[in-house]
């Protein structure tokens, strides 16, 4: 099956290329043929808009400019994405980490992409606008804390009894010092003892 380019996939494009890279660049990270780009750049001048005015377009109007076109099968590129789709779902669950979908992936695929261009298209495919903050922290004055969403398992040496614990982590936000400790449950007197023990 054929790829179609998207009003998505265009300002992908257009963002990369203003980014300073080339035609054969932008395909390789977009798994598209060089030869795609070319006649989408070539359409990008023939417009009559600027590469910039056609990144403020929304996608309606992108899609009305440039109607989606067939590119060339690119079967490598299609298995990724249709493992995406999986990997996606997936998100939500506790536990959840890229590297093992990613080496999950590799163990399935015929021809997998590197790591760092699995996570670059995983990006693109699902981008997010994010907001930012920046938070002003006094040292030694705040600590942030919170339980790991996934419990954890230890042996009691004696009977061999396993036994669930939650996993009880803490982090002071100005020096990253990360403190993480196994605890029997969430209750306030397993937090108070945990805070407690904190070096």
């Amino acid at each position: 099956m054929a790829n179609t380019l998207d009003p998505m996939d265009l300002k992908q494009i257009i963002s990369l290329h203003l980014d300073g890279f080339s035609n054969r660049k932008i395909g390789a990270t977009l798994g598209i043929s060089r030869n795609t780009v070319n006649a989408y750049m070539r359409l990008f001048k023939a417009s009559g808009f600027s590469l910039k005015e056609l990144l403020n377009l929304n996608n309606a109007g992108l899609e009305k400019l440039f109607p989606p076109h067939t590119t060339i099968d690119n079967p490598r590129y299609e298995e990724l994405m249709l493992y995406f789709e999986g990997i996606n779902k997936a998100r939500n669950h506790p536990g959840f980490t890229f590297l093992y979908h990613y080496q999950e992936y590799v163990a399935q695929a015929k021809d997998p992409y590197g790591y760092t261009q699995f996570m670059e298209h995983y990006r693109r495919k699902y981008a997010k606008v994010k907001g930012s903050m920046k938070l002003e922290h006094d040292p030694g004055n705040e600590v942030f804390i919170d339980y790991a969403g996934k419990k954890l398992h230890i042996i009691d040496k004696e009977t061999g009894e396993v036994i669930p614990v939650e996993v009880f982590v803490a982090i002071l936000p100005s020096s990253q010092y990360t403190y993480v400790e196994a605890c029997r449950s969430q209750k306030r007197e397993d937090l108070i003892a945990s805070l407690a023990v904190m070096p």
